[in-house]
């Protein structure tokens, strides 16, 4: 149970070190000249879990205006993960930036 719990605060922190370096790329993209901008970010999930996990992700980057996408991997096998990415990325308009966490790392 320690060491479940001990998991979960590291996990937690993986994911907000994570959000912050989202945010960090994103305020370098905010930079840019606004109409080459990229508005639209695809998020996935790490093995073992699925998308519930980006909410509190999502629910930041939705607010402050970004097209936000979150990968639900079917997890039956690493192809059919592949493709659930591909699908959700082929689903952009424009360009996109791509987050992944641990098993979800490109």
């Amino acid at each position: 149970m320690r060491n479940s719990m001990k998991g979960m605060r590291v996990a937690r922190g993986i994911s907000q070190f994570l959000f912050v370096l989202l945010l960090l790329t994103c305020g370098a993209v905010s930079a840019q000249n606004q109409q080459h901008r990229i508005r639209n970010i695809v998020l996935v999930h790490g093995a073992w879990a699925d998308g519930s996990g980006w909410k509190g992700v999502y629910d930041n980057l939705v607010r402050d205006g970004y097209n936000v996408s979150i990968v639900q991997e079917p997890e039956t096998s690493f192809t059919d993960d592949v493709a659930a990415t591909k699908r959700v990325l082929a689903q952009q308009n424009g360009l996109c930036i791509l987050v992944g966490h641990s098993y979800g790392e490109p």
